[in-house]
């Protein structure tokens, strides 16, 4: 009952006072490296705490300020409490630490900012921590992504990466995603890769998911989570954990599939593409000035034109193309109606 109070109360004050951002998929793939953390989470990132199946649960802040990977003897209490202080921190990447290196200057609490590999990490505190509570269970790091419309076959990859050696209690992570502005519920995704942190280790390992079909071409928001949603196991210090080189990768037909047909415009090939050139056919009772696109599957513009459309039918030839063999899409239209067309070039 305790717990749930907790959640609640703590909650609503987030959604009361802060609103989430989102990123607009765009190309075929999309990276966060973590490098500019110092000024803030970019955009589309948020760090919650109190996670669980069916909750995002508390939205929390990041500490911009450099923090310690790991923790190996420091030469003061002061620079201890840097690393086991419960939070969401701007850590060094464990692409260049390595565990033998003390971030504590000259036993202050000065924290390195030679390294500009960054990474975003979290240590976590017990469930009940009056600064910090929720972390175990309960800690996550999310994007949200505005839609994914004309998007699919969406797969992750980014590095978990367990950074402090002094940590004995072991983190179990989840991959999961949530479909909506606030999701009610979150699916879990297989992963490929070592899931766990903390258990004294120093770690940097990939992982890589493929998202299912439910996620493609949604147009509600996507949620995607790093979430550690059950208790740490062990005893002792609970771990520092952080994630890096987040990559999206997926097939975009935006401005493709999301084009409705009038029955104003008749649109369509005539004969047979070739590589160098296709002949289209189109008839429209309305005349003015028309934009003739060629996307590939990716949804990159392989070609595009403005046409002086007259009313009535009417064939064009668009040349010079250099396709390769495969499917392509055409799409003609204006403000007021639009087409497309299926290219088959052999």
């Amino acid at each position: 009952m305790k717990r749930i109070a907790l959640l609640f109360a703590t909650s609503i004050l987030a959604f009361g006072s802060q609103a989430q951002t989102s990123i607009t998929l765009t190309g075929t793939s999309y990276t966060q490296n973590f490098d500019g953390l110092g000024v803030g989470l970019p955009t589309g990132w948020s760090v919650w705490t109190g996670a669980t199946p069916s909750s995002l649960g508390t939205v929390r802040t990041l500490i911009t300020q450099a923090g310690l990977p790991f923790q190996i003897s420091p030469d003061t209490s002061a620079c201890a409490g840097l690393v086991v202080g419960g939070g969401f921190k701007n850590y060094p990447s464990a692409d260049v630490i390595n565990p033998g290196v003390n971030f504590c200057v000259s036993g202050t609490t000065t924290v390195s900012g030679t390294y500009s590999d960054r990474a975003l990490g979290v240590r976590q505190v017990g469930y009940t921590n009056t600064t910090f509570p929720a972390s175990d269970s309960g800690a996550a790091f999310a994007l949200q992504i505005a839609n994914t419309s004309g998007i699919s076959n969406i797969n992750v990859s980014f590095k978990l990466q367990s950074l402090d050696t002094a940590s004995s209690r072991t983190t179990t992570w989840k991959l999961d995603y949530g479909i909506g502005a606030t999701p009610s519920s979150f699916t879990a995704i297989a992963t490929t890769g070592t899931m766990t942190t903390g258990g004294k280790t120093f770690s940097n390992n990939t992982i890589t998911a493929t998202l299912p079909a439910a996620v493609d071409n949604q147009s509600s928001p996507v949620w995607i989570r790093v979430a550690a949603l059950n208790w740490t196991t062990g005893s002792g210090t609970r771990a520092s954990t952080a994630i890096d080189d987040f990559t999206l990768t997926y097939s975009n037909t935006t401005g493709v599939n999301d084009i409705a047909s009038f029955s104003g415009l008749l649109f369509n090939v005539v004969g047979e593409a070739t590589s160098s050139k296709v002949t289209f056919a189109y008839n429209t009772q309305s005349s003015g000035n028309y934009t003739l696109s060629i996307y590939d599957l990716s949804g990159r513009v392989i070609s595009t034109q403005k046409v002086n459309v007259t009313a009535g039918y009417t064939q064009l030839t668009v040349s010079d193309l250099n396709l390769s063999s495969g499917l392509y899409v055409a799409k003609m239209g204006n403000d007021a109606q639009s087409a497309v067309a299926k290219i088959m070039v052999n």
